[in-house]
């Protein structure tokens, strides 16, 4: 009879444990207002998230959370449960997860689709258990043609697989007083190319992977990028502390990608292309008042000596020409239009992912002549602060050789300081024309250009714009894209149960945005008061 009994009751428990497992909610069906949810996941990433302002004091853990049908959420712990799940959460293990509140899933970074996330309280539950089922990683992969097109909403981070074709050095460059290591990455698949760059310790990280493995391009899966647009151009970059690297990883997705790419001539084992980075770029006052000479419009035509000068002038009307921009290469020259494709001369090869760029003719006065320069894509871009894809986009028939309004208001009447060239030997290529190298419209600075005073460049102003210069684009210059700073934890290295020979790069970040002159002004003033307290004590 006892026998009996306890034989029914392990029948009655496996019953119940059939049941439990069929009654775990999807983690794509959760959502406000209950919070009667049970669900069983696997943490595939976690971090400690910093706040933005002050001393950068850890706020929260965040969780990337999978369930067996590949749903994914994030979860957040706040600071004041840190102590009670600091032993408990391991990344990579299962949980059964009970009690928890659902809030909107909002940002421009989010690390998953979700439209909501859970946040943990004090009545929450998170059991271990197992499960061969749910995904270890939960890759969502996303390829260069979602990433270089309209595939992808750039609120949402994204996760890459591709093969690692080109990396440039390591470079270092000073903002605000900060220094920060940055390196840039061409990632290529089947269906194209992506850039990336990497910051702080992902950059150091990257950078010791090739020291050691240049002679062979890696497959890489860049887990949790941030997607952005820099000058018309699609570039993943890391999150601070959130993204994760895996060189060579021993993963089903990489076998089939290696067999989809078997057919492409990629030169797998050849050494990895370098990413040129040229040097830095010159600051705007040495630029513009010191290390150039000065020159009238009359004296620039009258001169038949080739070289740079500096011209302060007003854009006086738009020239119109066969177009104001034309279609690039990726290699940024001009291509031209061959039987439904486009043939770019400077690689002797057709391609089909074009680039729109700016090319405005204007023309300038300074009350001793006028002359016609030409205005391309970076500057336009600084002037206009829009790229030219972006611009495009407002304009009713593209082809029309007519300027849109916005270029006219924006340009016309505006006195700026230009930094032009005179080449003998392509004047005609811009019909009399000068190429316009540089830009500067700084009243600060062009006030110091009409004096005479060619003072020493005030110290304060040395650290303006005097970041290294890293190409993305034609001049390959990132000077006007600097990196917000932020506190850098150790890389994390993880060891997985997989297959030995993939590198790991877990850490914290950088994130770079584009301000054009910021801070320009008060640096210019800082310079102003330098020079009077020296004028001052000399007196």
């Amino acid at each position: 009879m006892l026998t009996s009994t306890n034989t029914l009751r392990r029948i009655s428990s496996q019953v119940f444990d059939m049941s439990s497992a069929s009654s775990f909610d999807s983690v794509l069906s959760l959502c406000p207002p209950n919070h009667n949810w049970r669900i069983k996941v696997r943490v595939v990433r976690m971090w400690i998230a910093d706040s933005y302002v002050g001393d950068k004091q850890p706020v929260a853990r965040e969780l990337i959370l999978v369930d067996e049908c590949g749903g994914k959420i994030q979860a957040t712990i706040r600071k004041l449960l840190f102590r009670k799940w600091a032993e408990l959460v391991v990344e990579g293990n299962v949980y059964v997860i009970t009690f928890f509140h659902m809030i909107p899933n909002v940002g421009s970074y989010r690390p998953t689709e979700h439209g909501f996330r859970i946040l943990f309280n004090c009545k929450t539950n998170m059991t271990p258990c197992e499960s061969s089922i749910i995904p270890r990683w939960g890759f969502s992969f996303k390829d260069s043609e979602k990433l270089n097109g309209n595939g992808v909403q750039p609120e949402y981070l994204v996760d890459v697989l591709g093969l690692v074709t080109s990396v440039s050095d390591l470079r270092t460059y000073v903002k605000e007083g900060i220094s920060t290591r940055m390196m840039l990455l061409e990632i290529s698949d089947e269906k194209g190319k992506v850039d990336c760059a990497v910051f702080g310790e992902y950059a150091d990280s990257v950078s010791e992977y090739f020291s050691a493995n240049r002679n062979e391009k890696p497959i890489v899966v860049f887990q949790l990028a941030k997607l952005k647009t820099f000058r018309g151009k699609s570039v993943v970059q890391n999150v601070m502390k959130a993204s994760r690297i895996i060189f060579n990883p021993a993963i089903a997705e990489a076998i089939s990608f290696m067999d989809r790419i078997a057919i492409i001539d990629f030169k797998i084992n050849e050494p990895v292309g370098l990413i040129y980075t040229p040097k830095p770029a010159v600051p705007v006052f040495e630029d513009f008042v010191s290390n150039n000479p000065k020159k009238t419009i009359a004296e620039l035509n009258e001169s038949i000596e080739d070289g740079i000068s500096i011209v302060l002038g007003k854009v006086v009307s738009l020239l119109q020409d066969d177009q104001w921009w034309y279609f690039a290469c990726k290699c940024h020259k001009g291509v031209a239009y061959d039987d439904g494709l486009y043939y770019c001369g400077a690689c002797m090869k057709h391609v089909i992912d074009v680039i729109p760029r700016y090319k405005i003719k204007i023309e300038v006065s300074d009350g001793t002549g006028s002359a016609s320069f030409v205005l391309f894509d970076f500057d336009a871009q600084h002037l206009l602060m829009k790229s030219c894809k972006e611009l495009l986009a407002y304009v009713k028939d593209p082809k029309s050789a007519e300027f849109p309004s916005m270029i006219e208001d924006i340009l016309v009447g505006r006195e700026m300081l230009f930094k032009v060239e005179k080449k003998s030997n392509t004047v005609f290529q811009y019909d009399d024309s000068y190429r316009i190298k540089r830009v500067c419209d700084e009243a600060a600075v062009m006030e110091a250009y009409k004096s005479d005073a060619n003072a020493v460049v005030p110290n304060v102003v040395e650290c303006f714009n005097a970041a290294p210069v890293v190409n993305l684009s034609e001049e390959k210059d990132l000077s006007q894209c600097p990196v917000q700073s932020s506190e850098i934890s150790t890389p994390e290295v993880l060891t997985p149960s997989l297959a030995a020979g993939p590198s790991y790069v877990g850490c914290s970040g950088n994130l770079f945005k584009r301000k054009v002159g910021d801070d320009v002004a008060k640096v210019c003033e800082l310079s102003k008061l330098k020079l009077k307290q020296v004028k001052m004590e000399k007196e």
